[in-house]
């Protein structure tokens, strides 16, 4: 008799709202025991909650992913509860804007934290015990950003090129002992994070958010915003079917493989 495979055990970091929820929602959908993590107890406590009365498990991490040895911490609290993980989902990030002039080296140092340092830190984390099974999964939550530059988001920019170049050289690394690594790039999406820049935008100058939303639609090659359903959808995807491939550019008529 063959045995049931144990749900999947995903970590998913910046859970708490926007995109991250999405994915944390999608996953659960999906039946992944999830691990959800962020430094907004609150905003995390209530999504968790909410997937919990849709009969999800979740387990929630509040940690500042920016702190030495704090994605370690979530690994081991996964382990924990589920067991070792078998995908993280690299979602946390900060989106820095402003003139090259105004841009500090605060805001550039935790850009990369974030998008770099933080895979990395999971990576070292997790791929021992994906090595010795022969598979897992590291997925990054990339941007357009990665791929091309924008006016004004330096920091994030060049950050976000370490995140794509990162999963690029996990996966020349990984891919042959069956480990996926991922990094998934679409364009501006409509979440509260891209309202709240718009917003600052605006204030900033002569035009209104909405003009500076509209302004940001545009810029993305499909030609409107991109949801957060829709980024969250590609990743479940992604985690179930695990194809060939490292960055998936989703600012496309069809989503694909860029490399």
């Amino acid at each position: 008799m063959t045995a049931t495979p144990s749900p999947p055990v995903t970590i998913v970091t910046g859970a708490s709202r926007g995109i991250g929820a999405a994915i944390a929602r999608a996953l659960a959908e999906a039946g992944h025991r999830l691990v959800l993590v962020a430094r907004d107890a609150t905003r995390l406590d209530a999504t968790a909650a909410e997937l919990k009365a849709r009969g999800a498990e979740v387990q929630t991490v509040t940690a500042d992913l920016r702190e030495g040895g704090a994605p370690a911490k979530v690994v081991a609290a996964a382990e924990r509860h589920f067991g070792p993980p078998s995908a993280v989902v690299s979602n946390a990030g900060t989106a820095p804007s402003g003139k090259i002039e105004n841009t500090t080296d605060a805001e550039l140092r935790e850009a990369f934290d974030l998008h770099v340092g933080a895979p990395l830190a999971f990576a070292r984390a997790c791929v021992p015990a994906m090595k010795r099974t022969g598979q897992g999964c590291l997925l990054h939550l990339a941007s357009t950003a990665s791929l091309r530059g924008y006016p004004f988001t330096a920091a994030y920019t060049a950050a976000k090129h370490g995140m794509v170049g990162l999963a690029r050289a996990l996966h020349a690394e990984l891919s042959g002992s069956g480990i996926r690594v991922y990094a998934v790039c679409p364009g501006f999406v409509d979440s509260d994070i891209t309202r709240g820049a718009a917003a600052a935008v605006a204030a900033r100058g002569k035009t209104t958010a909405a003009e500076v939303f509209a302004r940001m639609a545009a810029q993305n090659r499909i030609g409107r915003m991109h949801s957060t359903a829709e980024v969250a959808a590609t990743v479940a995807h992604l985690l179930r079917h695990q194809p060939q491939g490292c960055v998936f550019d989703l600012d496309r008529e069809t989503p694909a493989f860029v490399d």
